[in-house]
């Protein structure tokens, strides 16, 4: 069992950070995946930092959804502290609209929160309920604001609900079927794995973006995913995000960034990893 893979080398005493608090999604990734010592952490850079330090074996953070788009918390963390990447989990999310038990009826529910991310891949069913829709740093600070409220709601997970004594009205409220990729991060960089990610930027000239990405294309290694983000080295100044199909322990996928380190101004190594894909908590 994959999950099993996953779980067998982690010790139950290590030390595993979720952005928290409980409840959130990336709590329920890290029950799932990992054993150990379970400690909610407020923001993502904490959690990348906590790994860098040692205070933390092991972290979960959101990285990607395939309706929100990229996490630019996570991004800018990851630039910041060298850490690595022990897994890459693929997550299909149900999202569930969450209210206290004494709610019967949608019609009662005059606020909905919940974090960006999830209020935007359920944009076309909120925008059907006359409530005001307020933002929180997660989905489940939105679960603590419902508690005591009847007329308040939350997005959030059927599993957060189940933890703090409240409801589910309906589950599977995103617009569109909702994936999340969340990174297992630890502090040492592997080089086995199904992908690798790497952190690079390049002059700001023509065609050296292309000319940076030109050994991949010509070893025949699939780019999975590439995201640009704004740096601090001066304005119009990018750094890229990129996955690859490909492991650091394999000779063309290293002559690949080595070529890449000649084209560039900087390249950060993530590491390899597993990548995996799992199915949600299902409240039903």
């Amino acid at each position: 069992m994959i999950l099993g893979i996953v779980k067998e080398y982690i010790s139950s005493s290590s030390k595993v950070a979720y952005l928290g608090p409980e409840g959130t999604f990336s709590h329920e990734v890290a029950l799932m995946l990992l054993n150990g010592i379970m400690i909610p952490v407020k923001g993502i850079n904490d959690i990348v930092k906590g790994v860098y330090s040692g205070q933390f074996n092991y972290g979960v953070v959101p990285f990607e959804n395939n309706l929100a788009g990229i996490v630019g918390d996570t991004i800018d963390a990851l630039i910041k502290w060298n850490v690595g990447v022990k897994a890459s989990v693929e997550y299909r999310v149900s999202l569930c609209l969450v209210v206290n038990n004494e709610v019967n009826s949608i019609s009662e529910i005059k606020e909905i929160y919940s974090h960006p991310h999830a209020i935007e891949e359920s944009k076309e069913f909120l925008s059907r309920l006359n409530t005001t829709i307020r933002q929180t740093s997660s989905t489940a600070e939105a679960l603590n604001m419902v508690i005591g409220h009847s007329e308040r709601a939350a997005v959030a997970s059927g599993l957060g609900a189940r933890l703090r004594g409240l409801k589910t009205i309906t589950c599977g409220i995103e617009d569109k079927p909702s994936f999340t990729k969340f990174l297992i991060l630890q502090r040492d960089v592997s080089s086995i794995g199904d992908r690798s990610l790497i952190i690079f930027s390049v002059p700001n000239r023509p065609g050296s973006l292309y000319s940076a990405l030109k050994p991949f294309a010509e070893a025949g290694l699939n780019l999975t995913m590439i995201y640009s983000r704004p740096n601090k080295m001066g304005p119009w100044e990018y750094d890229f995000i990129l996955e690859v199909e490909c492991s650091l322990s394999e000779g063309k996928c290293l002559s690949a960034i080595d070529e890449l380190r000649e084209r560039s101004a900087y390249v950060k190594i993530l590491g390899s990893y597993r990548y995996l894909t799992i199915q949600g908590y299902d409240d039903s």
